[in-house]
C-alpha cells in the first residue's frame, strides 16, 4: 500500500498573536462543533476517495487545535482510524498553545490516539511574550511541557522563534536553556518573518525594530550549537531532535511525498499535483471545498526538489536531480562544482549536502541551482 500523510487543519484560535498571517479565526468559539462535523465528513469522504492508502503520519495544525475539547478531537481521530488504513506505528501530532492545555486535556488527547505533541511555546521570556501578542506565561509554557510529560507524552517538541522586537542573543540564549532542561526530544526554531498586513508588521512600519540579520544569523548558530551540546541533531535547517524523534510528518514535506490536506485552508500534493480547499471558513462551513488544482510540471518538480531537500541534512539526491534538470544538467553541474570548492556544500555517496556555510545562504543556493 503506497504510503499517504494527512494534515487536518483546525482554523481557531483563542487570539491570533502579533506576528500571525495563518488562516485562523479567534473569537470563532460558537463555530468549533459545526468545523468538527463537516471536518468529519471530509475525512470519511477522502478515506472513500483515496482507498488502498497507507496513513502513516497524521498532523493537526492550526490556528490552535488545542482549543477542541477532548472530545472533539476524538471525533476526528475516530474518522481517521475508521476511514483510512492506519499504519500501527503511526506518527500522530498535535499543535497545542500551553494557555489551553490541562492535565484532563491532555489525558484525553491521548487517549484519542495522539502521540506526539508540538507545543508553541516561542519564548521563554515574559517581556518577549507580551510583546508578540501570546496568551501564555513563561512558566505556564514550563507547566504545559511537564503536564504533557506526565500525561505519558513521550515525543514533546516545541516551537521557539528568534529575531523578535526587542529580542538580544542574550534572550535567545537563556530561552534555548530554558527550554532544553525540559523533558523535550525536538526543538523547532525559525527566524521571525514580518508579514505584511500583521499588526507586528504595522508596528515595524512605524518605527519597531526587530534584530537585523547579523544577530538573528548568530542566534541560528547559536541554537544549533547549544542544541548539539543537549544531544539534539540538526536535521533540517530550522529542527532539531533527539536519535528517533525527527517529525516524520514533516520529513514527507522535504522530501515531497504525497500528503492530503483536508479541513479550511489546507493544501495537499497528491498525484503530481498541488491542490488546496477555500481558505475562508464561512465557506468551508457552507459546503465549499477545493479552492485550487495546479498540475506540476516538471520543472515545478525541479524546483521544489532543490528547495526542499538542501533544508535537509540528508540533502538533495543528485540522481532524482539529474533526471529532472535534463539537458541542463551539466550546466548545473558547474554550479555544484562551484558550491563544494567553496565549501558551501560536499558530495556524499549520490547525495548534494550543504554546509552550515551552505545553510547561511540557502536561499542563494537554491537560486542557483533550481
Amino acid at each position: 500500500m503506497k504510503p499517504l500523510s494527512l494534515y487536518l487543519h483546525i482554523p481557531f484560535c483563542v487570539r491570533k498573536c502579533a506576528y500571525c498571517d495563518f488562516p485562523s479565526h479567534a473569537g470563532r468559539e460558537k463555530d468549533i462543533p459545526a468545523y468538527v462535523d463537516a471536518l468529519r465528513g471530509e475525512i470519511i469522504g477522502a478515506g472513500q476517495k483515496w482507498i488502498g492508502r497507507r496513513v502513516e503520519t497524521v498532523f493537526f495544525g492550526g490556528g490552535t487545535p488545542s482549543v477542541l475539547t477532548g472530545e472533539q478531537m476524538k471525533t476526528l481521530t475516530d474518522a481517521v482510524f475508521s476511514s483510512f488504513s492506519v499504519s500501527p506505528d503511526a506518527e500522530i501530532s498535535m499543535e497545542a498553545n500551553p494557555g489551553t492545555l490541562t492535565p484532563d486535556k491532555l489525558a484525553a488527547y491521548r487517549e484519542a490516539g495522539i502521540n506526539r505533541l508540538s507545543i508553541g511555546v516561542q519564548a521563554m521570556n515574559d517581556r518577549l511574550l507580551h510583546a508578540i501578542g501570546r496568551i501564555h506565561t513563561r512558566n505556564e509554557a514550563a507547566e504545559a511541557v511537564r503536564m504533557a510529560k506526565d500525561a505519558g507524552f513521550e515525543n514533546i517538541n516545541i516551537d521557539l522563534m528568534y529575531g523578535l522586537p526587542g529580542q538580544s542573543i542574550d534572550d535567545f540564549t537563556d530561552t534555548l536553556h530554558q527550554a532544553l532542561s525540559l523533558p523535550v526530544t525536538h526543538l523547532s526554531m525559525y527566524s521571525l518573518i514580518v508579514e505584511e498586513g500583521t499588526p507586528l508588521y504595522r508596528r515595524v512600519e512605524q518605527g519597531e525594530e526587530v534584530p537585523g540579520d547579523e544577530e538573528t544569523l548568530i542566534m541560528q548558530h547559536t541554537a544549533a550549537r547549544i542544541a548539539a551540546q543537549h544531544g539534539l541533531t540538526r536535521y533540517e535547517i530550522s529542527n532539531y531532535a533527539r536519535p528517533g524523534f525527527e517529525c516524520r510528518h514533516n520529513l514527507v514535506y522535504w522530501r515531497r511525498g504525497e500528503y492530503l490536506g483536508l479541513g479550511c485552508a489546507a493544501h495537499s500534493l497528491m498525484d503530481s499535483a498541488r491542490f488546496s480547499n477555500t481558505a475562508s471558513l464561512d465557506e468551508y462551513l457552507s459546503g465549499v471545498r477545493m479552492d485550487s488544482y495546479e498540475p506540476l510540471t516538471a520543472t515545478d518538480a525541479l524546483e521544489e526538489t532543490v528547495m526542499l531537500s538542501l533544508r535537509t541534512a540528508e540533502g538533495m539526491d543528485l540522481c532524482e536531480y539529474r533526471a529532472l534538470a535534463g539537458s541542463d544538467f551539466p550546466g548545473k553541474q558547474r554550479h555544484i562544482d562551484r558550491l563544494v570548492l567553496e565549501s558551501l556544500a560536499f558530495v556524499r555517496g549520490d547525495r548534494l549536502i550543504l554546509t552550515e556555510r551552505g545553510m547561511d545562504v540557502l536561499n542563494a543556493v537554491i537560486e542557483l541551482l533550481a
